[in-house]
């Protein structure tokens, strides 16, 4: 059973990563359908996989989550992906997101619910100015979430990974915390408050 639950939305929950989840990581960082949207090309053992969480979870300058599944019914609850914050500055006030779903659960929304939650806790407990984000060029289901969360596109690292035999640029993207602030959500809490 996934730990306790840290932040929900819609549809989903993060929740800190424990040790019981390191075999779902495992089994999916080295499948095909995830490992080449982070330009991995060597295979990560179990060993890999718990000391990249341990650092994590460890350091000062990244966190990361368990997203799960979350229909409100606590005996439901299913591990469907991870989330992350890497690279935090705290004097400049940034930090980086990533985000993965396992290919079983992709198309149902989860990773654009992970990335939102992400991206307020950033603004609103982490108190940080800006969220940068990047995608592997072929990424295109990385990209819609960006761009659907309020990301704008701010440029491209060409040829700056190696992925299954060639060179792949990354795009670059960002929100700032006015950007985000003024975006409409569709928060049907803010609407109340309005006459």
């Amino acid at each position: 059973m996934p730990g306790p639950v840290f932040l929900r939305g819609d549809g989903v929950t993060l929740r800190p990563v424990e040790e019981s989840d390191y075999e779902f990581f495992h089994r999916h960082a080295n499948h095909p359908a995830v490992r080449p949207g982070f330009g991995g090309g060597s295979p990560a053992s179990a060993d890999d996989v718990a000391d990249r969480l341990e650092q994590m979870t460890d350091s000062d300058e990244s966190e990361t989550f368990l997203v799960c599944a979350d229909d409100g019914d606590p005996d439901s609850v299913e591990r469907v992906g991870e989330a992350f914050l890497f690279d935090l500055h705290k004097q400049r006030g940034s930090v980086e997101i990533g985000y993965w779903i396992a290919p079983d659960h992709q198309g149902n929304g989860y990773a654009t619910a992970a990335a939102e939650l992400l991206v307020d806790y950033c603004f609103t407990e982490r108190r940080l100015h800006k969220v940068d984000a990047r995608v592997l060029a072929f990424n295109d289901g990385s990209r819609a979430v960006l761009e659907k969360v309020g990301f704008e596109h701010e440029g491209r690292r060409r040829e700056t990974f190696y992925v299954d035999g060639e060179y792949v640029d990354a795009d670059l993207y960002g929100i700032v915390e006015r950007e985000w602030d003024g975006l409409d959500r569709g928060d049907a809490s803010a609407a109340e408050g309005e006459d």
